[in-house]
């Protein structure tokens, strides 16, 4: 593994999926989509190699040539935010942080619960998640949870408040005003200003990107997001490695499981991850393990798309299922080590070919952390 430190030099303009234009705002996206970070570095290494313009005279060829330049396993496994030596992460969808610096902070699982008698739903699954939790505060909002918390949470311990923080301790947003330009004369048209957020890392705060695959560039810029705004790069330290090595990983002999997202699914049945099958009672099989999907607790879904430069034209628009996704699966027979493949490589092993990756799997969608559950 390779883990990068992305330090901006000037704001970010890491824009979302929603067209902008006149009279209209363009929100930020952070952290940006996998893509863009992959997309910056993929950029950057093929350019240190000489293999932008065989890229650009044959883009039929573009996968080929970034397997064979990078590795056929290249591709991003976790995206990160480290602020004072501390790697933080948004907060699982299983885990409920309430309150605020001045009322104090606290945390609350959700557990799945079997419930007899309880709300008409269309939620399919045998036990519904359930918040057990007596204080009526509204949940805090762009939580981020540090790597320590983090840790904690999928060994099924309870993180402390210390491992908690809030996306305005980590960044601000710079409202930008712009106008929009006729296409053909380049002036500005009337009546069409627009605002677009920006993002201003806080002092001390980079990104940090963990890849697979070989030659990936460790210094210099990067052009990263939207207007091609530059950032540095550098080693994030063997200790970041060591960290990550075993993080999330599988053990044997689980009896029940999470399953996380690290990164956001692009799914073919919408929030039901692969190889789960509805027509038998949610049943999941891999490699001898067989095992029951008997809860989840999914946000809701977003729409990603991004620019295809080597065809010069964008790609499709595909709903993705956020980061932080928890699904609660019972082993019914075999060992979760058989698990290890989804953690090293991704929901794609688990994709047929009818549903082909399309260059998403190098881009670090569909990564998974698993925990044990009893």
């Amino acid at each position: 593994m390779t883990a990068l430190s992305i330090t901006p030099v000037d704001v970010l303009m890491l824009r979302g999926n929603r067209l902008f234009g006149g009279g209209v705002h363009g929100e930020a996206q952070m952290p940006p989509w996998p893509s863009v970070v992959t997309g910056a570095v993929l950029s950057r290494a093929l350019a240190d190699l000489n293999k932008v313009q065989e890229i650009a005279c044959y883009p039929d060829r573009a996968d080929r040539i970034v397997a064979e330049s990078l590795g056929e396993d290249f591709g991003l496994r976790s995206l990160w935010v480290m602020k004072g030596g501390e790697m933080w992460g948004p907060a699982p969808a299983d885990l409920v942080v309430s309150g605020g610096p001045e009322e104090g902070v606290s945390l609350h699982r959700i557990e799945p619960r079997e419930i007899s008698s309880g709300p008409i739903s269309s939620y399919p699954l045998d036990m519904l998640p359930v918040l057990d939790a007596r204080e009526r505060r509204k949940p805090a909002a762009s939580v981020w949870l540090k790597l320590e918390g983090w840790k904690r949470h999928l060994d099924g311990q309870q993180p402390s408040s210390s491992c908690v923080t809030t996306a305005d301790q980590l960044w601000a947003v710079d409202p930008r005003l712009g106008i929009a330009l006729e296409s053909c004369a380049r002036t500005a048209k009337t009546g069409a200003i627009y605002t677009t957020d920006a993002v201003a890392m806080k002092g001390g705060t980079c990104l940090v990107a963990v890849f697979r695959g070989r030659q990936i560039p460790k210094d210099g810029l990067l052009r990263l997001g939207g207007d091609g705004r530059g950032a540095e790069i550098a080693p994030a330290g063997d200790n970041v490695i060591q960290t990550l090595q075993d993080f999330g990983r599988p053990g044997r002999g689980w009896k029940g499981f999470r399953m996380i997202l690290a990164t956001p699914g692009i799914f073919p049945s919408g929030w039901l991850p692969p190889g789960v099958d509805p027509s038998a009672g949610y049943t999941f099989s891999l490699d001898g393990l067989k095992a029951k999907l008997v809860s989840a607790t999914v946000t809701r879904h977003q729409v990603i798309s991004g620019w295809d430069l080597a065809n010069q034209q964008p790609k499709p628009a595909q709903k993705a299922v956020p980061a932080g996704a928890c699904y609660w699966f019972r082993v019914e027979d075999g060992d979760t080590e058989a698990l290890r493949k989804l953690y090293d490589e991704g929901l794609w092993v688990l994709l047929n070919q009818n549903h082909g990756d399309g260059g998403r799997r190098r881009e670090g969608w569909n990564q998974v952390w698993f925990g044990k559950w009893t």
